[in-house]
């Protein structure tokens, strides 16, 4: 869980998943784009430094694509962000097109092998899921709104019952399509009886050169919660 063995013969490379010209959501955008991207992926497959051998003061940052940082330079990734702001090694364990089963086992093994003093998860879109060993966008046999919260509330409540500090946020657009205005905590509690204080989704102010996910200012937001947090909880 804790390699990306796709991505470790791939040292370095200029596009990643959508953040292509044939797949980009706005060839325009793209093209206009003028900031340099390269993705180079360290010896576990992760898109960052290699990690130091000492991991006990670390903040561990899992996610899907939105923390690997699609579109945009390594540098204005919220985990790198985070790292110049609280001044301790932050590691980058985003994966494009991860599934929140994943995320879920990715921070049990975490926690697991490494004893940690802080994971932040920045959780993905509902619908994926994990099928043997691979992330799926959705599952045909288990798929709609309702089964959707469910999945979801288990591997919150999984990794949330670990004892030790956990912060949690969302992606952009989260939220099921049965009622966009809706939060996940709304559809949690209704569904689940679930109820959560943290959750806040990343609300997304500008788009890193795929058009999808976000950029440099969203970043920067992003990363004020999440350090403000760490310090309500220190």
């Amino acid at each position: 869980m804790l390699r990306i063995t796709k991505n470790i013969d791939t040292l370095e490379s200029k596009t990643s998943g959508i953040d292509t010209i044939e797949s980009c959501m706005d060839l325009q955008h793209f093209k206009s784009y003028s900031k340099n991207i390269s993705y180079r992926y360290n010896s576990r497959g992760f898109r960052d430094y290699e990690w130091p051998k000492d991991l006990s003061e670390v903040i561990w940052c899992v996610g899907d694509s939105f923390t690997v940082g699609i579109g945009q330079p390594f540098e204005e990734t919220w985990p790198y962000l985070l790292e110049k702001k609280s001044g301790k090694r932050c590691l980058n364990l985003g994966e494009d097109g991860c599934s929140n089963d994943t995320i879920a086992l990715r921070a049990q093994e975490i926690f697991k092998l490494f004893n940690p003093k802080l994971i932040v998860i920045m959780w993905s879109y509902l619908h994926r899921r994990r099928v043997g060993d691979k992330d799926i966008h959705y599952d045909e046999k288990d798929f709609g709104d309702e089964k959707d919260i469910i999945n979801f509330s288990k591997n919150y409540k999984i990794v949330n019952d670990l004892p030790i500090p956990i912060i949690n946020t969302t992606i952009p657009n989260i939220v099921p399509k049965i009622n966009a205005e809706k939060s996940l905590k709304y559809f949690l509690e209704k569904v689940t009886g679930i109820v959560v204080t943290d959750l806040t989704p990343v609300e997304q102010i500008d788009w890193a050169r795929d058009y999808h996910h976000f950029d440099i200012k969203t970043s920067h937001n992003i990363t004020d919660y999440i350090y403000q947090r760490i310090k309500d909880i220190s």
